[in-house]
């Protein structure tokens, strides 16, 4: 079975470093790059993704992930129709209901009902068709594009949803493949409700992921990224699927989270990270210690892993994954589908 690997992006390094990893990522094979959209923690997402877009050539661009709160369904729409040219057809609009984005501004994630309503209504804004809004008839006048639209998931609800109107789900569960289970059979659940397939539905699992031949070093260094991925599966995943020691652990680490260190290599809730939350939710380790997990995962049907390369030496362990372990792998190549 082919898969895609692909890396995620946070901005809270200068976009310099940032171009430079993408580059990196695209002359290695990487199938895509991810950016996340957080504005009061992070560089701007989408002055990066355009520059991404201009400055690469084959790798897919895509938001790891956006939301339809801080930002107009209008204004979205408009964003991904550009870059969709800009890109040549490269473009990936990966959207959710909005966490740190909206947290750190005291606002309330999308109920999954509105952003239903939403990814319909940016599907016709980006086609140019009119809509109507909160009250408000409008349309993009130049525009008639069709980004995949990508939902970002956790919950048994969300899954579902994605499962019932995505073009592919981002999921984030953890690496643990009894959470991957529960994952792929609530997308496959709103996919027959909808009378689709999940085979038709691209399934990309957004994983915490660090490998090196050094492996305290890994470890190490997954833990700001992993400490976001706690925090996901503790908050979404049903308790059923948790040990009680496990989800003690979460319990203790989830009431310290900071968001405004989200992500950060360097927050203090980090250290509450334990080797037994470190398995559960994320692949850190060597070569040897990796492949096998992620062989035993793509067999369960992933079409692409998303793996954020948020440590501090990100280039060293983009290289090494690249090299050690994607050779392991029949690699889906991205090719640009524009014009």
């Amino acid at each position: 079975m082919s898969v895609s690997f692909e890396i995620g992006i946070l901005p809270n390094r200068p976009v310099s470093e940032c171009l430079s990893l993408t580059r990196q990522a695209e002359e290695c094979g990487y199938g895509g790059v991810w950016v996340a959209d957080s504005q009061c923690v992070m560089r701007d997402a989408y002055v990066l993704l355009s520059q991404i877009a201009l400055q690469t050539s084959r790798i897919q661009v895509a938001a790891g992930v956006t939301n339809a709160i801080t930002r107009h369904p209008a204004v979205l729409a408009n964003s991904w129709a550009t870059l969709e040219e800009v890109s040549h057809g490269r473009a990936v609009l990966g959207i959710g209901v909005g966490e740190s984005a909206v947290h750190t501004l005291g606002l309330k994630p999308d109920r999954l009902a509105a952003l239903e309503k939403k990814i319909i209504l940016l599907r016709a804004l980006m086609k140019g068709q009119e809509v109507e809004y909160e009250g408000h008839s409008f349309r993009l006048t130049w525009c008639d594009s069709e980004v995949p639209i990508v939902m970002a998931c956790s919950g048994p609800k969300s899954l579902q949803l994605g499962g019932r109107v995505a073009d592919g789900v981002l999921f984030q569960v953890g690496a643990d493949p009894a959470f991957v289970r529960y994952a792929l059979d609530n997308i496959r659940q709103g996919a027959e409700q909808a009378g689709r397939r999940i085979e038709d539905i691209k399934l990309y699992m957004r994983v915490a992921t660090a490998v090196s031949t050094q492996r305290d070093k890994a470890r190490d260094q997954i833990k700001g990224y992993a400490s976001v991925a706690a925090g996901t599966v503790f908050k979404t995943v049903p308790r059923d699927y948790f040990t009680d020691d496990l989800w003690q652990q979460l319990e203790t680490f989830k009431a310290k989270y900071d968001y405004f260190e989200h992500g950060s290599n360097r927050a203090k809730h980090q250290a509450l990270l334990t080797d037994t939350i470190l398995d559960a939710v994320c692949i850190a380790g060597t070569p040897e210690e990796a492949i096998p997990r992620f062989k035993a995962l793509a067999d369960m049907g992933i079409d692409a892993f998303v793996w954020p390369a948020n440590m501090a030496d990100a280039e060293h362990f983009i290289y090494t994954f690249a090299d050690r372990v994607m050779p392991e792998f029949t690699v889906k190549e991205q090719v640009n589908t524009g014009g």
